[in-house]
């Protein structure tokens, strides 16, 4: 279970990355860049820019909350870190 306490915790830590917009990276142009990278690999899409990385890192078996932490799909206990991927 997340807590407000983790939550504002997770939010004073890191909360600046998701107000300042990066401006070398996520440029105008550098974004058709990677759109134009994506489409030449064939993608459907023609305005696709990143890809979501939902990487999976095991932990040991936490002593609480036992279920939140346990990923069926590997089998495992772990965190789960979802980002937004714009390496071409």
């Amino acid at each position: 279970m997340i807590t407000n306490q983790m939550l504002d915790y997770i939010y004073d830590t890191h909360g600046h990355k998701l107000l300042n917009w990066n401006h070398d990276i996520l440029s105008p142009a550098n974004v058709q860049t990677y759109v134009d990278a994506i489409t030449a690999k064939g993608a459907p899409l023609d305005n696709c820019f990143g890809f979501i990385d939902g990487t999976v890192r095991p932990i040991a078996r936490p002593g609480e909350y036992q279920r939140i932490f346990y990923n069926g799909h590997k089998r495992v206990h772990a965190l789960t870190f979802q980002s937004i991927d714009l390496t071409v």
